[in-house]
């Protein structure tokens, strides 16, 4: 539940919807208002959150050269004192990982020797922190830290494979690729032991998300097709989202510890609870569902109204908030909603600096 995304609105594409059971008594009301996250005067942007609300990114200063900082759940942004590097997660207890430090309470912690190329990418709440890292001569691992120990692990044979999260039971998440990028897989790794994740069928399996369960979810390709199907995952068990409907496309982009994925089935946001798909009924012609807290709360984008405007929307028992309208033109992020509801994101329309926003129901 870590990554973030900047959707250009512009560039949606219009596929068809499927038939879904329909999100009983929804509504949909302006009320999701824009709050800056404060900036120097330069622009920022936004890497990540966690559930409590802490949001990590980067300012610029006045020579527009990023500065990582935190803003906490209340108060203003905290530079984080580092020599390089940006931040690139946050765990519920506040701490901050970028490409070779670790920050927590306060105080800076070097992880490796500055010779080696190292790229942390998530960090779970046991202090675990997942990445790759490369010796002078070039050679990278994938890495699990902790309490000052390296555990290395590499992709199977021909394969080059990167990490993308780790959740708290130091499972770790990540991608397989060949050299040719033609063939994309899966792979969860745990204390020595990788699991591939295959397609359904073709040669495309992009794994995003992992819960506390070990449960995976992502989108796949179809065997013969170019059509992708979401996905979820455990314990060796793949489960095709949109099982039986071959000429419907989706995507899956996040999952959260009760199970419930969130993605989208053609043009719309959609989410599933127990296996069965939810229509989650945002208004719009495009929407996408990206990101889900752990009581359920779903975020993400739509373009919605004439003209046509893009907005992010917030989805809770079968109400659906809106933003504000924006250009067709200005890119919005959604990067994560946290356990209060509030989205986290950017909003960069191209002509003033980009800028770090939390968008707050009332």
């Amino acid at each position: 539940m870590m990554f973030s995304h900047r959707w250009a609105i512009a560039a949606a594409t219009v596929l068809l919807l499927s038939p879904a059971v329909p999100a009983s008594g929804a509504t949909a009301d302006p009320g999701l208002s824009t709050a800056y996250l404060g900036d120097w005067g330069h622009g920022g942007y936004v890497n990540n959150a966690n559930e409590r609300g802490d949001v990590i990114g980067a300012l610029n200063d006045e020579n527009v050269n990023p500065q990582p900082v935190l803003w906490p759940r209340d108060g203003a942004p905290i530079r984080i004192d580092v020599d390089r590097g940006s931040p690139s997660a946050v765990n519920e207890r506040g701490d901050v990982v970028g490409d070779n430090w670790l920050w927590s309470d306060g105080q800076v912690r070097t992880l490796a020797d500055i010779s080696q190329r190292m790229r942390s990418v998530d960090i779970n709440d046991r202090r675990q922190i997942t990445g790759t890292v490369a010796d002078p001569s070039g050679v990278e691992r994938m890495f699990v830290w902790q309490d000052g120990r390296f555990t290395y692990f590499n992709a199977p044979a021909g394969l080059h494979g990167g990490p993308r999260s780790i959740n708290n039971r130091g499972e770790v998440l990540g991608s397989l690729t060949d050299a040719s990028w033609s063939v994309r897989y899966g792979f969860v790794w745990r204390a020595g032991r990788m699991t591939i994740l295959k397609p359904v069928g073709g040669n495309v399996l992009e794994p995003r998300a992992i819960n506390d369960r070990g449960q995976v979810t992502g989108y796949t390709s179809l065997a013969g097709s170019e059509v992708l199907h979401p996905f979820l995952w455990q314990d060796g068990r793949m489960r095709d989202l949109l099982a039986g409907r071959p000429d419907v496309s989706g995507r899956a982009w996040d999952v959260n510890n009760a199970g419930d994925v969130v993605g989208n089935v053609g043009n719309k946001a959609a989410a599933w609870r127990g296996g069965r798909q939810v229509d989650l009924a945002v208004p719009g012609r495009y929407s996408d569902a990206r990101d889900i807290n752990e009581r359920g709360d779903v975020t993400g984008t739509t373009i919605a109204g004439e003209p046509s405007q893009g907005h992010v929307f917030r989805w809770r028992e079968g109400r659906v908030l809106l933003s504000e309208g924006h250009s067709t033109y200005t890119s919005l992020q959604v990067t994560r909603i946290d356990g209060h509801g509030r989205v986290a994101g950017l909003i960069d329309d191209m002509v003033v600096p980009p800028r770090p926003t939390r968008w707050v129901a009332g």
